[in-house]
């Protein structure tokens, strides 16, 4: 090697070894400002400590605020304390991650972090390449990864005026023991157009709506369901005939199994990983903390 060459390269390891000592540096520093609080009840702008370093409420509120936001149910004590788990979770990953020198405690980086880490606890899931007799196994007992729809074949009546003695005749002459249609007929029902054959459960939404289409796919044929509310519509379901949808042969759908089998994995890997640091971890909770919920 060339004497310049040389020195070029000594330069670049020289770059290198800073850069790391920069960053250890940098989270020695940033580990040094969170300081080492003790391990008492949570403070009262603290939700929960998590070895010692402080969940903010702040932060609890806002996770609260973006899970209300996306759901259209008030919040129930189990939506409050999977928040809060998240939470700590994700401080237990952060903490981790600084242990390991990968990053800071800037609100970027420390979602970077967490990524990172969460790729890294389902590192060896990711490497782990199954065999066919894996798969196959593992689509064996989950044949709805892949199942068509069913098909159904129903006959649909309504009643546009919302007539609510019309509602109730329909009921009492289905109680009374008499058929669909003649129950329909003396109760002044109006039919809703659905082609007279098995469709696919699409289809029937396309044609008298998702609320019809949900309670068909629930009936067994022979079965009258309603009334539904189809758009503010009373409605009533008969399942004439009902087809199940089929898997569909494992070479047809191999890849679509095998990447279900690598999120399964990783969200396996994953769970245990944070088992591990829950396990290892001081976590204390205040004492107005949403209670823990039991898993299913």
């Amino acid at each position: 090697m060339a004497e310049g060459e040389g020195r070029d390269g000594s330069g670049r390891r020289t770059g290198r070894l800073l850069a790391v000592g920069a960053a250890l540096g940098l989270a020695a520093a940033l580990w040094g400002a969170l300081g080492q609080p003790g391990l008492g009840r949570p403070g009262r702008d603290s939700i929960a400590t998590v070895n010692g370093i402080d969940v903010a409420r702040a932060d609890y509120q806002r996770a609260l605020g973006a899970l209300a936001a996306d759901k259209r149910s008030p919040l129930t004590t189990a939506d409050a304390r999977r928040a809060l788990d998240t939470l700590v979770d994700e401080e237990l990953l952060v903490s981790r991650g600084l242990e390991l020198g990968l990053g800071t405690s800037d609100l970027a980086v420390r979602k970077a972090l967490v990524d990172a880490m969460v790729q890294f606890a389902a590192a060896e899931a990711a490497g782990r390449r199954p065999d066919d007799d894996e798969l196959r196994q593992f689509y064996a007992a989950r044949p709805e990864l892949a199942r068509s729809a069913p098909q159904v074949r129903v006959r649909v009546v309504s009643f546009p005026s919302k007539d609510v003695a019309q509602v109730e005749a329909m009921r009492a002459a289905l109680r009374a023991g008499k058929d669909f249609e003649t129950a329909a007929r003396s109760a002044g029902a109006e039919p809703v157009i659905v082609p007279d054959t098995l469709l696919p459960a699409g289809k029937i939404a396309d044609y008298a709506g998702p609320a019809v289409r949900d309670v068909a796919i629930s009936l067994a044929p022979g079965d009258v369901g309603g009334p539904v509310d189809a758009g503010g519509v009373p409605t009533f379901v008969f399942v004439l005939d009902k087809r199940e949808g089929e898997a569909p042969p494992f070479e047809a759908v191999r890849d679509a199994v095998a990447e279900e089998w690598r999120r399964r994995q990783a969200e396996s890997a994953l769970e245990h990983y944070l088992q591990g640091l829950r396990r290892a971890a001081k976590i204390r909770y205040a004492d107005d903390a949403p209670a823990a919920v039991a898993k299913p």
